[in-house]
C-alpha cells in the first residue's frame, strides 16, 4: 500500500500540505510586543502612615513629596500631594496603587495612576522597611502606570499601555517606564 501511495504522489502532496500549514501558522502569529523607553521617575517619598491590619491586609499610605521625570521626550518634576496606598497581604506581597502628578518642563500637568506588586522575602522586605539600600535583584517590583494628559503634545500618553520596573532607595522610588509597542 505504501509503495502505491509513493507512486501516486499522495505522500509527497501530504508533506507539502503539512509544510505549508506549518509556515502559514508561523506567519499568522503576531510578533511579541516590543518596548520603547519613555523615561525614569525619581519619586521622593515620606515616612508611611500605617493604618494597621484591615480585612485585606496591612494598610499603609506613603506620601509622595516630589521628584523628577527624565526621558528622551519627557522631562519634568513630580508634584507633592500624591500617595501610594498599599496593602501588604498575609503572604508578604505588597499591592501598590499610587496616584500622583507631574509637571513637564513646558508646563503641562500629567496625572499618573500606577498599580503593581512588590514581592520580597520577609527578610528583604524588612531591610527595605528599615530604609536600607537593597539591590533590585533581590526582589520583584513591577507595575502598570496609566497616564492622563490634556490634548496636545502629550496626548500620546493617553493612548498606549505602559509597564515599569521599580526599585526602592532609602528616600526615593526609582521607576523606569516603557511604552508597549
Amino acid at each position: 500500500m505504501i509503495s502505491h501511495l509513493l507512486k501516486s504522489g499522495c505522500i509527497f502532496i501530504l508533506l507539502i500540505t503539512i509544510s505549508r500549514y506549518t509556515a502559514a501558522q508561523k506567519s499568522d502569529s503576531p510578533p511579541a510586543p516590543g518596548l520603547s523607553f519613555v523615561g525614569q521617575l525619581n519619586v521622593k517619598v515620606g515616612a508611611p502612615y500605617v493604618v494597621g491590619e484591615t480585612p485585606h491586609g496591612l494598610r499603609r499610605i506613603i506620601p509622595i513629596l516630589g521628584g523628577t521625570v527624565d526621558g528622551p521626550n519627557l522631562k519634568g518634576e513630580i508634584l507633592s500631594g500624591g500617595a501610594d496606598w498599599q496593602i501588604v497581604r498575609k503572604d508578604g506581597v505588597a499591592e501598590l496603587e499610587a496616584h500622583y502628578q507631574f509637571k513637564t518642563d513646558d508646563g503641562v500637568i500629567i496625572y499618573v495612576k500606577n498599580v503593581g506588586l512588590r514581592v520580597a522575602t520577609p527578610e528583604v522586605a524588612a531591610r527595605i522597611g528599615r530604609g536600607e539600600q537593597v539591590s533590585p535583584t533581590e526582589y520583584y517590583f513591577r507595575a502598570v502606570p496609566r497616564f492622563e494628559a490634556p490634548p496636545g503634545k502629550y496626548d500620546w500618553m493617553n493612548n498606549a499601555i505602559f509597564i515599569c520596573t521599580a526599585f526602592r532607595n532609602p528616600e526615593t522610588v526609582v521607576i523606569q517606564v516603557w511604552k508597549v509597542l
